[in-house]
Order: structure tokens, then sequence, then C-alpha cells
């Protein structure tokens, strides 16, 4: 009887480490969270020499420029471009650009 306690012992350590070893690394979780956090990333939309541009938010220059003249928008919005529009995620920045330059 001891020994067939020992021996399911033995099994169920030997499962138990094999089963650690087939379970897919933590670093899929990390770059899960690495992409949510890129998707949060927040732009400031705003008017740079008469176009839309898109600068990171707290940077000088911007990133993207786009060939939409400001002027050729209602007066509303081009004084909202000149403030500038701040904008949360890729999916949002898509979204107000295509609301600007479409």
């Amino acid at each position: 009887m001891k020994k067939l306690i020992a021996v399911t012992g033995v099994i169920l350590i030997g499962c138990v480490f094999a089963g650690s070893l087939a379970s897919p690394p933590a670093v899929a979780d990390v770059s899960a969270v690495s992409a949510e956090k890129r998707e949060e990333e927040r732009y400031l939309v705003k008017d740079c020499e008469g176009k839309i541009a898109v600068y990171r938010k707290g940077e000088q220059k911007p990133f993207m420029t786009t060939g939409t003249y400001t002027l050729s928008l209602p007066r509303s919005d081009s004084k909202k471009l000149q403030k500038g529009i701040e904008v949360a995620g890729k999916a949002a920045l898509q979204r107000v650009l295509e609301d600007y330059c479409s």
C-alpha cells in the first residue's frame, strides 16, 4: 500500500511539472498589456500652418500632417482646431481625422 501511494505521488508531481512546462509563457500577457497601453496613447489634433496635424501629447512637432486645409472647414471647426482637440487612442484619432478630412 505504501508503494502505491509513493508511486501515485511521484506520478502526480510529474504531471504538475509537465503541466507547468506546457503552459504558455507570461510574455504573452505582457504584450497584451502593452498593446492596450499603446491604444490609449493621447494625441492632439490641431492646426499647423493652415493644415490639420496630429501631435503626440506633450510633443512640440507634429508626427503627421494631413492635406486638409483648416480654412476649408466651417469656422467653428477651425476654431476648435486652433485650440486643439485632445484624443485618447488610435481608434478615436482615426474617427476624428475621418470627420475633419473627408
